[in-house]
């Protein structure tokens, strides 16, 4: 058992990711390089702001990679293609702050494009960099730096409190972002210059306007797109086109059967319940993946469901294959179990034995029964109750052969 959770531990990354990554840094230190030319920064200057940016973003992206691993991200908080494009957009908008007086570049967007793809302490030290560099190479004074940072710390929060809320148009929230633009420029401005002029307050209320609107009518399109994709995913890896679905089919035309049935029955088991179909279907389709690489098989399938960008929730299923490592953690990493099992035992019985539905009955019964009496799914967060529905669900099936 010792040699079997070594397996386990072991990270892959998938080499797509860090491709994205390295461009994430690339974006990054040209923009850098080019605010400081532009700006007149010295060599050594300009040298030491690169050294920062190196340094941040290898802890940056490196913390990404390790909480992805370690399974604290969930898939759609962090798509690094669109994290790729968000940060470029975000340096763009840095970019410009260069042709906008201070104190009105509009440094509260950074959040909130970049809350949409990435967890909310990423998207935070992010913000504030990028803040900072800009503030560096303008060599502005300290109000000009807490205005930014206020700024992007009030949007940080709204972002988050907005990315997890059911209602994704609360007026109130609209306002605080409005009001806090608007006062927190102000009150900035005022304190760095104690004047105040008519200009100075539309300039303000353009800025609190602008990052109103874009939070109104561009936040939750951008959100509901992370959503949509990671969906989309799913439906991705289980297309009879797709490279591993071949694969699967090409090595053996028998195991592609029984991935079929087993990800069908998955998914019309997870309906019954409520639960994330589309993930036990494609947990049920990939669960023997290993079998195609061989010994040891389920290290071989996370490697392969790594390098090809699976959804974190069906590797999470994949690497429980069999409760051989780790029992189900997750209400579809049970049900795909539980069906896999069935179809297996049921698989290796001969078709007279079979030929009864009565017979079929009981092998579900006992089998199932046996496994839920041992607690083999107590960790999985299956009640009694969705248990009893399954196993009701699995009993109704006509045939398993």
């Amino acid at each position: 058992m010792d040699e079997k959770q070594k397996v386990i531990k072991r990270e892959y990354i998938a080499r797509i990711r860090v491709i994205y990554l390295l461009l994430c840094f690339v974006i990054s230190l040209v923009s850098v390089i080019a605010i400081s030319i532009y700006n007149e920064l010295l060599i050594d200057q300009t040298l030491c702001l690169v050294f920062v940016t190196i340094v941040f973003a290898i802890v940056v992206e490196i913390s990404i990679m390790h909480k992805r691993n370690r399974k604290e991200l969930v898939d759609f908080d962090t798509s690094y293609g669109r994290l790729c494009l968000r940060v470029l957009y975000c340096w763009i908008i840095i970019i410009a702050g260069n042709f906008i007086p201070e104190f009105f570049v509009p440094v509260a967007l950074l959040p909130i494009i970049l809350t949409t793809v990435c967890p909310e302490m990423v998207s935070l030290s992010i913000s504030l960099y990028m803040v900072i560099c800009l503030s560096y190479v303008h060599h502005s004074n300290n109000l000009v730096i807490i205005c930014y940072v206020l700024l992007v710390l009030v949007s940080q929060a709204t972002s988050s409190y907005m990315k997890t809320s059911e209602d994704k148009m609360r007026a109130d929230v609209l306002v605080i972002i409005f009001t806090s633009n608007v006062i927190i420029t102000l009150i900035c401005y005022y304190l760095s210059n104690y004047n105040m002029s008519i200009s100075i307050l539309i300039f303000s209320l353009i800025l609190g306007g602008l990052c109103t609107a874009f939070f109104g009518f561009l936040f939750n399109i951008l959100l509901d797109k992370s959503i949509k994709d990671h969906t989309n995913k799913y439906g991705t890896i289980l297309n009879k086109n797709y490279s591993l679905v071949k694969d699967i089919r090409n090595y053996s035309l028998a195991e592609y059967t029984h991935a079929v049935k087993v990800s069908n029955l998955s998914r019309e088991c997870a309906k019954v319940i409520g639960a994330n179909d589309l993930c036990a279907a494609c947990g049920g389709f990939y669960y023997r993946l290993g079998r195609m690489e061989g010994e040891p098989e389920i290290d071989n399938a996370i490697r392969l469901a790594t390098a090809n960008c699976f959804p974190r929730d069906v590797i999470t299923i994949m690497s429980e294959y069999g409760g051989i490592i780790s029992k189900p953690s997750t209400p579809e990493s049970a049900i795909v179990h539980m069906v896999d099992t069935l179809v297996t035992k049921i698989e290796l019985l001969d078709r007279d034995t079979m030929s009864s539905s009565w017979n079929q009955d009981m092998v579900i019964y006992q089998t199932l029964n046996d496994y839920s009496q041992a607690g083999f799914y107590d960790n999985s967060g299956l009640s009694m109750n969705q248990f009893l529905k399954v196993r009701q669900r699995l009993v109704n099936e006509e045939s398993f052969i």
